[in-house]
C-alpha cells in the first residue's frame, strides 16, 4: 500500500480505539514495515514524581510497533500482542514524544517489532520489543 492509504487506513482504524485518542496520541507517518506517533506532553499523564508514567511510555511501544505491523498485514488480519518487553531509559518529562517502530519479522501467525520513544531535544527515552500473533479479523 502506499504511503497515504496506509495512513488513511491507520486514521479510520484509530477512530475506533478511544483509548488512544483519550491519551493524544498522534500518527505522523505509516510507511510499510515502519511507522511513527507522537504523544503531546499532558500532565494528566505524570505520575507522582512528575514523569510521564511508565505505563504510558509502554502503551506508545506498543501503539507504535502495533502500528508498524499493521502496515505490512492484510485487511483481513489483525495482530494481538503476545509479549513485549521495555527498557526505560531516562524520565520523561514535558514535550512531545516521537515514537519509531519498525517490523523485525514478519510470518504467518507471527510478528514481531522493535521501537524507540525520543524526547523533543533527541534524546531516547525507552526502547522495546513485541510479539503480536497475526489471525483474521473475527467476522
Amino acid at each position: 500500500m502506499k504511503k497515504q492509504l496506509l495512513e488513511e487506513h491507520e486514521e479510520s482504524l484509530m477512530k475506533n480505539n478511544r483509548f488512544r485518542e483519550l491519551l493524544g496520541i498522534q500518527i505522523k507517518e505509516v510507511v510499510e514495515g515502519r511507522a511513527i506517533l507522537e504523544l503531546p506532553f499532558n500532565e494528566n499523564l505524570l505520575q507522582s514524581a512528575n514523569m510521564l508514567h511508565g505505563g504510558v511510555l509502554s502503551i506508545l511501544v506498543d501503539s507504535v510497533i502495533g502500528t508498524a505491523i499493521r502496515s505490512v498485514l492484510n485487511e483481513k488480519t489483525i495482530a494481538i500482542t503476545a509479549e513485549m518487553n521495555i527498557n526505560y531509559f531516562r524520565p520523561a518529562m514535558k514535550g512531545t514524544l516521537r515514537a519509531e517502530g519498525k517490523v523485525l519479522n514478519k510470518g504467518n501467525t507471527i510478528a514481531v517489532g522493535t521501537a524507540n520513544i525520543y524526547e523533543e531535544d533527541g534524546k531516547i527515552v525507552a526502547t522495546g520489543r513485541a510479539t503480536y500473533v497475526v489471525k483474521k479479523m473475527p467476522v
